[in-house]
């Protein structure tokens, strides 16, 4: 059931053999992007931690293009690290200065010898007074609206 009961039982028994690491998987989408909506010209980031042994690469793509980013893109970069646990891997997608046409939908795609995994998220980039109409919309769906009772004591 775990690693101190298999060191148990191959003490029993000489012909079980040990191994370190944990079992051999498939890449899991531990933490998905998520889906942002922006202004123009500001910056953006999209994470995904995958786990998997052996580890995984990670890639990231656009709206279902067999294109890897970050590509020749300058305003565009990927950056990848491990962790926050063993055999996790974090990977960023990061767009500076964004523009309307980064507007879509990006995929990471996790892969090792085993298989693979994605997960997609939709990124929108509004002009300054799209993005306050926008704002404005989803304060008051969310119930965020300023009331007029908003200057009482409410103690």
């Amino acid at each position: 059931m775990n690693n101190c009961k298999y060191k148990e039982a191959k003490f029993s028994d000489p012909t079980l053999n040990v191994t370190t690491g944990p079992c051999k998987t498939v890449p899991i989408i531990k933490v998905p992007p998520h889906d942002h909506v922006n202004v123009t010209g500001s910056s953006m980031a999209l994470l995904c931690e995958v786990f998997a042994y052996p580890m995984a690469l990670v890639e990231w793509r656009k709206d279902g293009r067999d294109v890897i980013l970050p590509g020749d893109d300058p305003h565009i970069s990927v950056q990848s690290r491990g962790g926050p646990q063993k055999y996790e891997l974090s990977s960023w997608l990061q767009i500076e200065e964004a523009t309307q046409m980064d507007s879509g939908t990006y995929r990471c795609v996790a892969r090792n010898e085993l298989g693979n995994a994605s997960a997609s998220a939709i990124l929108g980039v509004l002009p300054p007074d799209e993005m306050s109409t926008y704002v404005d919309n989803m304060k008051e769906m969310m119930g965020l609206g300023l009331s007029k009772d908003y200057d009482e004591d409410y103690y």
